[in-house]
């Protein structure tokens, strides 16, 4: 049981999402492809959307991949796929969720509530029924706006070791192939695959608390700043400890705009 401002998490199991595709606030659907066209077998309803061009900026450079994008670009392309203001939205996509995390993270940012995440993905909803729910029912609560916050090379770059930075990638690119190391200072490793389980599903409640707290991110007293390569699967980890109480900024220029910028004097020395 849950107190009226607990922490709540913004997935969503594929047997409510059912549940709640036939009841009178029926969700709109997002699906979210990694690159613009690939959209196929969706959930009947579904917008088809993609990372580059309706979750991130023009990208490049000290900018990173796949930069945030500007607000109101956000709502003008939602008003124009006819979702409303205060619709309820859930997104998905068809791989390990983080393309469906990072639209979770920038739809919220951008000030619409109560989006959610399909745990599972797509391949939940197909599977829906042969499975029982692992979400607990704190987890099948309407989602409220979490609090979500953005962090930039600069600010990072004054004094990384005053940030609990934990790099969501997989560990071969955060310890790279090179002798300069391949991940910002003072960062931890926890990818974004190790919060789920075989099926790709959220992990349960403890065994994420369990993980949370060998990080370091109950106790260590710092803000937590998740990042990866381009702010995708950091959002899968950012998402994955909303109902433990983290507030994790999210480093949307990850590591390809940090890598990016080492010619910049701030980031050179603060990376030495």
């Amino acid at each position: 049981m849950t107190t009226p401002n607990a922490p709540i998490s913004p997935f969503v199991s594929a047997t409510e999402l059912a549940a709640r595709l036939i009841g009178p606030d029926a969700p709109a659907l997002l699906f979210v492809a990694a690159e613009p066209g690939a959209a196929e077998g969706l959930i009947p309803g579904s917008v088809p959307t993609d990372l580059p061009t309706h979750y991130a900026g023009a990208g490049g450079g000290a900018r990173g991949r796949l930069p945030l994008p500007e607000r109101g670009a956000v709502h003008a392309w939602l008003t124009q796929a006819g979702i409303v203001e205060d619709a309820p939205i859930v997104v998905y996509d068809a791989g390990t969720g983080t393309s469906a995390a990072r639209a979770w993270w920038v739809l919220s940012w951008a000030g619409r509530r109560g989006v959610r995440i399909l745990d599972g993905g797509l391949k939940a909803w197909q599977d829906r029924g042969a499975h029982a729910d692992a979400l607990s029912a704190a987890a099948t609560t309407d989602a409220s706006a979490p609090r979500l916050a953005e962090i930039g090379t600069e600010q990072i770059a004054r004094d990384p070791s005053a940030y609990r930075l934990v790099d969501a990638r997989g560990k071969a690119a955060f310890e790279g192939s090179g002798e300069a190391p391949s991940h910002l200072p003072g960062a931890v490793n926890s990818p974004a695959a190790q919060w789920q389980d075989a099926e790709g599903r959220l992990l349960p409640l403890d065994e994420r608390r369990a993980r949370a707290e060998a990080l370091g991110l109950l106790a260590d007293g710092r803000p937590v700043v998740a990042y990866c390569g381009s702010g995708v699967a950091a959002a899968y980890l950012i998402a994955a400890v909303q109902d433990l109480g983290v507030e994790a900024s999210l480093y949307a220029g990850s590591w390809s705009a940090w890598s990016a910028a080492k010619s910049d004097t701030t980031v050179q020395s603060a990376s030495a």
